[in-house]
């Protein structure tokens, strides 16, 4: 904020510029700024904040299921439960599976082929699961 202590020339009205001058246009406009920040709401109603619900992300949809995905389908459990059987049946060596959602978590139980290493086939299918469905909590594990 600036005040003007001496009288001087205004170069551009061609006018002396007093300090009480400068100060009844900074008070104007201090009070111009004030009047635009204030809520003028006069019929009692508060403001109130709106809920998206489960919008589709974290895995969660159920008041937007429409929204796409990065591989074009809509995110649901369904449709997400298909697309990870497929990208399983990518992986050689998955005798069964059994895929359960729960909130943003997916969870995978692999039964490996006679032959296949767990550790292997478990850390290929995080590694898959991981990057196609990146908005899960991927949780896999094997039994015999």
């Amino acid at each position: 904020m600036f005040v003007i202590l001496k009288r001087q020339w205004c170069a551009f009205a061609k006018h002396r510029v007093t300090k009480a001058s400068s100060l009844a246009v900074i008070a104007i406009v201090m009070a111009m700024g004030a009047g635009a920040c204030s809520n003028n709401d006069t019929s009692g109603n508060k403001p109130s904040t709106k809920s998206y619900g489960h919008d589709g992300y974290m895995g969660l949809s159920n008041s937007n299921p429409h929204l796409f995905n990065k591989n074009g389908s809509y995110l649901n459990y369904g449709e997400d439960g298909e697309f990870a059987k497929k990208k399983l049946k990518e992986i050689n060596g998955i005798a069964n599976m059994n895929i359960m959602f729960q909130g943003p978590n997916l969870y995978v139980t692999l039964k490996p082929a006679s032959g296949v290493d767990d550790l292997q086939l478990r850390q290929k299918a995080l590694s898959v699961l991981r990057y196609n469905m990146p908005r899960y909590i991927v949780h896999v594990n094997t039994v015999r």
